[in-house]
C-alpha cells in the first residue's frame, strides 16, 4: 500500500520510507547548481499549474477562478493537446517500485493522435538532460519498456514546447544513482 504525504513530500510503502526520484537525483548531484535557480515561487507556480492541469482534465476547474499568472500556462496545455491530440489516460499518479524501493509520482501517462504511448513530465521552467533520467525512473516505476519519454515545457507567454528523451541509457543510469543513492544511505551514516 502506498502513501503520499503531501505535508512533507514522502512516500511509504507498507509503512517504510521510499526516496523520491527527485531526491535521489537531488541528493546524486544531478541538478548541480540549477537547484540555487529554484525559488519558492517558481515552485509554487509549478505546483499551481500541474494542479490546473489536473482539475481540467478532471473536468474540475473553475477557469474564473484560476490565478492570471496560471492562465497561460493553462492556455499552453489546451494548445498542446489541441495540435497534438494527446489524450491523458492518468494525471499525478504516485507509484512506487517494489523490487527498487524508491517512488515518484507521474504528471501525465497517455496517448498520441498516432496511438504513440508517452510518459509526459511538465515543466515551467527551464528543462535540462536530468529530465531524462527522471522520465526513465518513472518509466520504471510504470513496469514499461518503450514509452515515449517528453518533457512539456508551458510557458508563461501561452506557448509551449515539447522535449523528446530518447537515450536508453538514462535508465541505467537512474538505476546505478539509486543504488549509489542506497549504499549511501545504508553505510555512511
Amino acid at each position: 500500500m502506498l502513501e503520499f504525504r503531501l505535508e512533507d513530500h514522502s512516500y511509504w510503502l507498507d509503512g517504510v520510507r521510499l526516496p523520491s526520484v527527485t531526491q535521489v537525483l537531488s541528493e546524486m548531484g544531478f541538478y548541480g547548481d540549477a537547484a540555487a535557480y529554484f525559488t519558492e515561487y517558481s515552485r509554487d507556480r509549478g505546483t499551481y499549474v500541474h494542479k490546473a492541469i489536473q482539475l481540467y482534465e478532471d473536468g474540475e476547474l473553475d477557469e474564473e477562478s484560476l490565478d492570471p499568472v496560471i492562465r497561460p500556462y493553462l492556455k499552453a496545455w489546451k494548445q498542446f493537446k489541441h495540435d497534438s491530440g494527446f489524450i491523458v489516460s492518468a494525471s499525478e499518479k504516485a507509484m512506487a517500485s517494489v523490487t527498487y524501493q524508491f517512488a515518484g509520482t507521474v504528471d501525465l501517462l497517455g496517448t498520441f493522435e498516432d496511438t504513440t504511448c508517452a510518459i509526459i513530465d511538465i515543466k515551467t521552467g527551464a528543462v535540462g538532460p536530468v529530465v531524462g533520467l527522471q522520465l526513465a525512473a518513472y518509466e520504471i516505476l510504470e513496469g514499461t519498456h518503450g514509452r515515449k519519454r517528453f518533457a512539456l515545457q508551458l510557458k508563461e507567454d501561452g506557448k509551449y514546447k515539447l522535449h523528446q528523451f530518447t537515450n536508453r541509457q538514462d535508465r541505467q543510469i537512474f538505476l546505478s544513482a539509486l543504488s549509489v543513492y542506497q549504499w549511501k544511505k545504508a553505510n555512511l551514516k
